[in-house]
Order: C-alpha cells, then structure tokens, then sequence
C-alpha cells in the first residue's frame, strides 16, 4: 500500500510541474503573450481587438491568478479556444485523439509481443546464430529513423507494388469500411512497431540472456522441461517486470513517433494537429496536445508501476507492509 501511495504522489507532482511548464511556456517566450497565445500577427490586431483578446485571456491579471484560472479550467476539461481554427481545443482533440490511438495502440502492442518472442527466443539462444542474427538485425533497426522507415514502406508496398495505400484512414469508394480501415492503417502500424521493436528487444534480451543461467533454469532442465516452456513460462516470468516496465515506458515513444507518421501518412491525428499548431504559433492548441499527452504517458506510467508492484512477489505477501 505505501509503495502504490508513493507511487501516485510521485505521478501526481510530475503532472503539477507539466501544467506550471505548459502555463508559464508562451509567458516567457519572446514576443507579447497576447500574440503568442492567439497565433495573431502584430500589424492585423487593432488596439480594441488586442485589448479584448487581454481580457479574455486573462492577463491584466496578476500571474499566480491566471495560473489558478488555467488549472481551474484544466480540472473542468476545459483546454481552451483556438483562435486559428476558431474552436474549442478540447472538441478538436475528441475528433483527433481516436484516430492516433487508432495507430498508437496496435503498435504499442504488436511491437511489445514481437520483443517478447524474439527476445526471449534469442536470448536463451545466447552466442547462437539465431540470437546473432536477430540482434544485429535489431541494431541496425534501431538506427533508422522514423521518418525513412516510413518512407521506405510507401516506396516499397504503396508506390511499387501498389498493395497498400498511400496514406489517410479511409478510400472514398470503399465497399468494405472494415477491410479499408485495416489496408490503410497496416502501413503507419508497420512503421511504429518496427520502430519501437528494437529497444525493447535489445533489454529484454540482455534479461533473458543474463537468466540462461540462473539455478532454477539448470533445475527446470535437469527435470527435462521442454526448452520452450522454460524460456516462454519460466525464464519469461523471471524477467516479466522488465518487460511490463518497457511496455509502460514505450506509450511516450510511440506517441513522438506517431507524430511524425501521421503527418508522413497524411492521418488527421493529434500529431498532425500539434504540427498545424506549432506553424500556426497556436499555443493553445498546442498546450491542449502537450497536456494530454503528458497525461497518457503519466497515466501508462502508473498503470505500469502498479503491475510491476503486483508481479513483485514481496508486495504479494505483504512482506514490504511487514518491513
């Protein structure tokens, strides 16, 4: 109990020092907040239009009570308004955030299940030329950055050989509005798990490597366990929290890079609406992105540090409790 109680404060003070960056950033910047927080042009305001935006923006006020009306309408849900698109942040985030999850989570879980078999695989395979090869084709993996990776699958699956699509999430003319969906998203899929593999891959391997040759491993086989029963069931759950921990750990990752997929792929996600942002200097738009993403990846965080305290033998049989 007091590991999870230490556990959610701890979540809880980093999300305090996010809301404080995400206020204070388009404060300190250079330039007038007014215009950083519209997305204006100095010469395009007029002296009523300007004094109206700061007033509505709350900054004639002293700074500790702008901070207490921006969390105040963060706990209300309230991300602000767009002056670029002229709508609230919060309704553009509810139509874009389906369709990054829509790429997020199938990669998140497809890359981690991929680390889980190669790596445990190799790894009792340790010295072997199955971990030989699998490890330097992760490496060299591990290397390319998201964008190429990307790029490489349309040049190769849309551009020449035609079976897949360029990019969006859905074809005008579908007959099939499941079978489209699934063509379209098999391509930005591709590109963040095999982008988000290699890392995982390459610790959880070092785990089960270090495992091959641990007691209980020589005793299982001594009582004649199958090789694959060991590694996937007993070597496996030995090295479970690490991989519990990658997977947690691996949310933000994936998030940076479905930013620059959906853009690449031409998917109305969060990551391309954060990239309209940042041209347009629309800071609200903006802060709603960062906001919300911190919170997916400190909420990840938790859900993933609870199970690691579950997995935890100790925390089972309350032996920490009896500390």
């Amino acid at each position: 109990m007091k590991q999870t109680i230490r556990q959610l404060i701890s979540a809880f003070a980093c999300l305090l020092v996010i809301v404080a960056v995400n206020f204070f950033l388009p404060r300190m910047m250079p330039g007038d907040p007014v215009l950083m927080l519209t997305g204006l042009e100095d010469d395009l305001v007029s002296q009523a239009e300007y004094a109206m935006y700061r007033e509505k923006l709350g900054l004639d006020a002293p700074v500790a009570a702008q901070l207490g009306l921006y969390v105040k309408s963060l706990l209300k849900l309230d991300l602000g308004h767009s002056y670029h698109y002229k709508r609230s942040v919060g309704s553009m985030l509810a139509e874009r955030i389906p369709n990054t999850l829509r790429v997020a989570v199938p990669a998140v879980i497809i890359s981690s299940l991929l680390a889980m078999l190669l790596a445990t695989y190799a790894g009792s395979k340790n010295g072997g030329v199955g971990d030989a090869s699998i490890t330097g084709a992760m490496i060299i993996m591990n290397a390319v950055p998201v964008f190429l990776l990307c790029m490489l699958l349309i040049t190769v699956f849309a551009y020449h050989l035609g079976w897949l699509p360029f990019g969006g999430l859905a074809s005008a003319n579908a007959h099939n509005a499941v079978a489209d969906r699934l063509r379209h998203l098999v391509l930005p899929v591709t590109a963040l798990s095999l982008s988000a593999l290699p890392s995982k891959y390459l610790i959880l391997r070092n785990q089960v490597a270090a495992s091959t040759e641990e007691k209980y491993v020589l005793y299982a086989r001594a009582r004649g366990i199958s090789e694959n029963r060991i590694r996937y069931v007993h070597i496996f759950r030995n090295v479970s929290q690490t991989f519990v921990t990658m997977v947690g750990l691996n949310v933000g990752f994936v998030l940076s890079g479905s930013l620059i997929a959906e853009n690449i792929f031409s998917i109305r996600g969060m990551g391309q609406l954060m990239t309209g942002a940042i041209s347009a200097r629309d800071f609200p738009t903006l802060q709603g992105c960062l906001f919300v993403s911190a919170l997916a990846v400190i909420a990840a965080d938790i859900v993933t540090r609870l199970v690691c305290l579950a997995l935890d033998p100790k925390v089972r049989l309350g032996i920490y409790e009896a500390e």
